[in-house]
């Protein structure tokens, strides 16, 4: 009787630690918290694996909260449920289907996703059984995410699941490469940023119209700040498909807020001019652009040729090389000597309508472009650098080929090049790093507006971007932007 009494009790245990809490509403609202378990939905033929880790994880990590949402009930779950950021993961023994990954490619279209970031934890008869999340192809997994996959990869992990009927644990090596799969670089977060504060009595309406790429972390901060402020909602408008949509909306008096994943262009600057009759809108600097970020925003890298023998240029020697009437056009001027000297250098480009070479032309403050540099598609060009020596290109880390090197840049002659890396990208040292942007509409944003971007440039909100593909700003960067909301709330 003893026995049967300490069984039911376990039994009770763990079905409340299964049970939502009630406090924790939807992931949505919740996602960013490092301190709980990842969420779960997904296929019943993983439940008995999933409830078998997540006991052992929790015995292990016992001063975590529990998940808000635990259960698999059918495997066609899983993908709507990652679709819709119900659940952290989606468990399931069976490939995803075209009609599954098709609206899963266009609900996740700006972020690159093309399909779930998928890991193996072991086989169910002939399937694998695998667990499924949401990862942008260039970005690091959530460490609540990460954490609970490594564990499950981990001995702990697979002593969890030995013996579980039906399943086959994964050899040492097969479990290696699954954990090597979870590794990726997160940027620091600047321990000067502040805390944000929520606002009493906050109450109005927010319209974002905006970039794509941006879709899934405005989307992430908004959710989280009508939690911290729940007398302010989302507006009508509240789509993003693109920076010019963004844009075009503000000239349309159609948004308050408008993400967008570049500079302002100077004929967009000039078209602001013509409709509000002032100089520019206000922009405030939300993330620094990432580093080898497919098709997206991203530090701007110099290509050579491998033979090449420069290792690093400086800004004022990049605008002599590419900038109208060029004043460095061999190589010696750049310091090369012997053969080098006299070689004159091919300046290969993509058009220059394109728009990283518009944003290059404004990271370098120039007001042209060399004449004789050659223009094609981003592919050629690079094609064009790796066969000719005396080329030289830039664009995204992305757009270059195995083989081309990326120069050191330094910010002057006095100041030491630094490498085109994670790291040196994300703490902006590295001088070709770029920045997102949320540009405000015309006239005075309202006071929701503004606690919003607070939010957004708090510790908080910063924190969210680590894990978006972009990297969270400095505690200096913060604070000039938290000073132009400071100025705008001043304004009468």
């Amino acid at each position: 009787m003893r026995q049967s009494h300490t069984m039911i009790s376990k039994a009770i245990s763990f079905a409340l630690l299964l049970a939502p809490a009630a406090a924790q509403a939807s992931t949505c609202a919740t996602d960013w918290l490092e301190s709980r378990v990842p969420s779960s939905i997904g296929d019943p033929a993983m439940g008995p694996a999933m409830d078998r880790l997540l006991s052992a994880y929790a015995k292990a990590n016992p001063k975590l909260r529990r998940p808000d949402v635990w259960t698999h009930k059918s495997a066609d779950s899983a993908m709507p449920s990652l679709m819709f950021a119900k659940a952290d993961m989606g468990p399931i023994t069976r490939a995803f289907s075209p009609a599954e990954l098709a609206p899963y490619d266009h609900q996740y279209r700006g972020d690159m996703m093309k399909a779930p970031f998928v890991v193996t934890i072991g086989r169910l008869a002939d399937r694998s059984a695998t667990i499924a999340v949401n990862k942008r192809p260039d970005a690091p997994l959530p460490e609540r995410v990460r954490k609970f996959l490594d564990f499950a990869l981990s001995d702990k992990g697979q002593d969890a699941l030995a013996g579980l009927p039906g399943l086959k644990l994964l050899g040492a090596s097969e479990r290696l490469a699954e954990r090597a799969k979870l590794q990726g670089f997160v940027a620091p977060l600047d321990p000067g940023l502040p805390a944000y504060r929520p606002v009493a009595g906050l109450s109005g309406v927010i319209r974002s119209v905006g970039s794509d790429g941006m879709k899934d972390l405005v989307d992430g901060w908004e959710c989280r700040f009508a939690v911290l402020q729940p007398g302010v909602s989302k507006g009508e408008r509240w789509e993003h498909f693109g920076t010019l949509n963004g844009f075009h909306a503000m000239l349309a008096e159609e948004a308050d807020l408008a993400p967008m994943g570049r500079e302002l262009w100077p004929q967009e600057a000039a078209a602001w001019r013509s409709v509000f009759a002032s100089p520019s809108p206000v922009e405030i600097r939300v993330a620094r652009g990432g580093f080898n970020t497919p098709q997206r925003t991203t530090a701007q890298a110099i290509f050579v040729h491998p033979d090449n023998p420069l290792r690093a240029v400086t800004l004022a020697q990049l605008r002599g090389v590419f900038g109208a009437n060029p004043t460095i056009t061999r190589w010696g001027q750049l310091g090369l000597t012997g053969d080098w000297a006299e070689r004159p250098i091919v300046v290969r480009m993509p058009p220059r309508v394109a728009p990283n070479a518009v944003s290059f032309q404004m990271l370098l403050g120039m007001a042209g472009w060399n004449a004789a540099a050659r223009e094609a598609p981003i592919q050629p060009t690079a094609q064009a650098v790796l066969g000719d020596p005396g080329a030289i290109a830039f664009g995204g880390l992305e757009e270059g080929l195995p083989g081309l090197r990326a120069l050191d840049v330094a910010r002057d002659g006095a100041q030491p090049p630094v490498a085109m890396n994670a790291d040196n990208a994300a703490s902006g040292r590295y001088p070709l790093t770029r920045f997102m942007y949320i540009r405000l509409a015309n006239g005075k944003p309202s006071a929701a507006t503004l606690q919003f971007l607070r939010y957004v440039l708090s510790r908080e909100g910063q924190e969210r971007v680590r894990y978006s593909g972009y990297f969270p700003l400095t505690a200096g960067e913060a604070a000039q932007e938290l000073a132009k909301l400071t100025a705008l709330e001043a304004v009468p």
